[in-house]
């Protein structure tokens, strides 16, 4: 997404292969290969919206002992960051981002540059997602397009079911409203919330262009 506001990554990937989260996936991840196909340089991202700190999401976040994008803040929900504070991923690819003094701790819902940060807990104890006038980026409130028709369906990563579960029928609630599509990260396509995939005039080759905000 890009604008005034500058430019803002929602999410940072899979990551490299022989990453940790490539081999659990068993698939590398194409973050800078569709940024270098939208035009956009690391240098050139102004903000990364970190969903929650799971490795197929934080995967190109750092390299080594730096953060991967130099010029950016990087946002994460307090209770997330208190969850996964000491842990493997957070050495790996949150301590080089606190280092640089790139981190941006938020509590609760926050706006960021045209765009407002929701907490939707559950799937992790600081899950959030990102609401924009052209869809609710849900990161990983829903993993599957059934839980947009029966959101109290559950699965085995997420830490709290019954609150991911209210977050879920939360997010369905307010894409209604906005009459806006889900964005979720594991889905092939974004859903409308009642579950419908929502139908797209590119191939699924090429990479979305940047929205201006």
């Amino acid at each position: 997404m890009t604008g005034d506001a500058g430019i803002v990554l929602v999410d940072a990937g899979v990551g490299p292969a022989g990453g940790e989260a490539a081999e659990w996936l068993g698939v590398a991840g194409r973050l800078p290969r569709l940024l270098e196909m939208a035009g956009v340089g690391v240098g050139e991202i102004d903000a990364v919206v970190l969903t929650h700190v799971h490795l197929d999401h934080v995967g190109w976040s750092a390299e080594g002992e730096l953060p991967r994008f130099p010029n950016a803040e990087y946002v994460v929900q307090r209770d997330e960051l208190e969850h996964v504070r000491g842990g493997t991923t957070y050495e790996r690819m949150i301590r080089p981002i606190v280092d640089a003094g790139q981190l941006r701790v938020v509590d609760g819902e926050t706006r960021l540059r045209g765009m407002r940060l929701v907490p939707t807990p559950g799937h992790t104890p600081g899950h959030q997602s990102v609401v924009t006038e052209r869809a609710v980026l849900g990161g990983d409130v829903l993993v599957h397009p059934a839980q947009a028709r029966w959101p109290e369906l559950t699965y085995v990563y997420e830490r709290d079911p019954a609150l991911a579960v209210t977050s879920r029928r939360e997010v369905l609630a307010m894409a209604a409203e906005l009459g806006v599509p889900i964005a979720a990260a594991h889905p092939h396509a974004a859903l409308s919330a009642d579950a419908r995939p929502v139908v797209s005039a590119g191939d699924g080759l090429t990479v979305c262009p940047p929205y201006k905000l």
